[in-house]
C-alpha cells in the first residue's frame, strides 16, 4: 500500500557518472531501513534506436533519457502511488521487454542520477537536493572499473568515449545542477561530517 503524499520525501542525489551517487543512496537506505527505498535515474535511459552503435551515443545527454516518463513516475511516487519500473539493460541499451518491477513509496524516497535537477519542472518536485562531487580523475577511474567489470566494455572505448560524450556533458549538463542544490557533499560516502549533516537534515524532515 502507498505512502500519502503528505508522509512521502523525495530526496535528489546528484552527480556525475562514478562520483558516487549509488554508495551514498544505500549509505542512506541502510541508515533508514524500512522508511527508505531508491530509485535510479538509469531506468528512464531511452531504447537505443536499432542500427546506432552505442560508442557514437551520448548517454549523458538530456536526449538519451525519457523525461516524460520520469516526471510521470517521481510525480506518482511523491503523491504516494506505487509505479511500475522500466528496467534498463546496460548490455542491450534498451528496456527489457516484458517484466516490470513494482516500486512501492516509501516516507523516504531517495532518486539517484545524472540529470535529475536538469529541468526546471523536476526541480520542484523534491523536498531535498544533493550534488555529490568528486574529482574528475577519481571519477573516470570508477567509471574505468564499473564499465569493465560490469558492462564488459574495453580500456579503449571507455576512454574514447568519456573525451568524446562524458567529460563535454559533465561540463555544459551535469555540472551547473550544482546551484540548484540545497548542499553539496565533496568526496560522496568518504565525508562522514557531510553524511551526517545531510542524515540530520532528512530526519527532520522526517519528524515533520
Amino acid at each position: 500500500m502507498g505512502i500519502s503524499v503528505d508522509n512521502s520525501i523525495l530526496v535528489a542525489l546528484v552527480g556525475g557518472s562514478g562520483a558516487g551517487k549509488t554508495s551514498v543512496a544505500e549509505y542512506l537506505r541502510n541508515h533508514f531501513m524500512d522508511l527508505c527505498d531508491v530509485l535510479s535515474m538509469d531506468d528512464y535511459y531511452r531504447n537505443l534506436e536499432p542500427g546506432v552503435d552505442p560508442r557514437n551515443f551520448n548517454f549523458d545527454s538530456p536526449n538519451a533519457f525519457d523525461f516524460s516518463l520520469f516526471r510521470d513516475h517521481i510525480t506518482q511516487v511523491k503523491a504516494g502511488k506505487p509505479i511500475d519500473l522500466p528496467i534498463y539493460s546496460m548490455i542491450t541499451y534498451r528496456r527489457e521487454e516484458g517484466i516490470k518491477k513494482t516500486y512501492e513509496p516509501r516516507p523516504l524516497n531517495i532518486v539517484e542520477g545524472i540529470l535529475i535537477l536538469h529541468n526546471e519542472d523536476m526541480r520542484e518536485l523534491f523536498d531535498f537536493s544533493v550534488y555529490i562531487d568528486a574529482p574528475p580523475d577519481e571519477r573516470l577511474i570508477r567509471r574505468i572499473e564499473r564499465d569493465i567489470k560490469e558492462r564488459g566494455r574495453s580500456l579503449e572505448s571507455i576512454i574514447t568515449q568519456y573525451r568524446r560524450f562524458v567529460a563535454p556533458s559533465f561540463k555544459s549538463f551535469i555540472e551547473p545542477q550544482k546551484y540548484f542544490c540545497d548542499i553539496v557533499l565533496p568526496d560522496g560516502i568518504e565525508n562522514a561530517t557531510g553524511l551526517k549533516v545531510i542524515i540530520n537534515a532528512i530526519e527532520n524532515m522526517l519528524k515533520s
